[in-house]
């Protein structure tokens, strides 16, 4: 059995980025499932960061009730996948920024609510560097600016290898 990884200062990991334009969840998914199974295999392979826009589809997660679509599933012209990650429904669309970390949580800390608080944080500081304030509300996952909620998380962890991830709205 081999011995933990040694853990990492947060910036210290190195992290390969990948910005890709509006790129179809069908691709981004299966793509992320790759990079996940990779590190599966190889734990210490490098951390992934992919920057992307979706066109317009709706994704639910494991336990997401399809009663909060508000159009019947069978008629609509959008793309719609049930994914694995949690959280109820999400609506992509060119014009958002979507995140999708694919991270060795064992590099950092095994601890979800700690790594949903970090990937806050990050939209936080986004957010921060266009002047604008980003929040937390206590007792809610995502990011707020003047009470509307423009920073979404969706996460998927097995092994503590990690996918999905955020998406930022567009702002006015």
């Amino acid at each position: 059995m081999s011995s933990p990884p040694t853990p990492y200062p947060l910036d210290r990991r190195p992290c390969h980025l990948y910005v890709k334009g509006i790129t179809p969840y069908e691709v981004a998914h299966a793509w992320q499932k790759s990079l996940v199974a990779e590190r599966r295999q190889n734990p210490n392979l490098e951390d992934i960061l992919i920057l992307l826009e979706h066109p317009p589809v709706y994704t639910l997660g494991q336990g997401a009730n399809p009663g909060f679509l508000k159009f019947d599933p069978s008629q609509t012209e959008y793309e719609l996948y049930r994914v694995e990650r949690g959280g109820e429904v999400t609506y992509h669309c060119p014009g958002q920024l979507v995140g999708y970390p694919i991270l060795n949580l064992n590099y950092y800390q095994k601890d979800l609510h700690w790594y949903l608080r970090q990937l806050e944080e990050v939209l936080i500081q986004v957010l921060a560097e266009y002047g604008l304030e980003g929040e937390r509300l206590q007792g809610l996952t995502g990011v707020w600016v003047s009470g509307k909620k423009v920073g979404a998380i969706g996460i998927k962890v097995s092994r503590w290898i990690t996918m999905h991830g955020v998406f930022l709205e567009c702002l006015p």
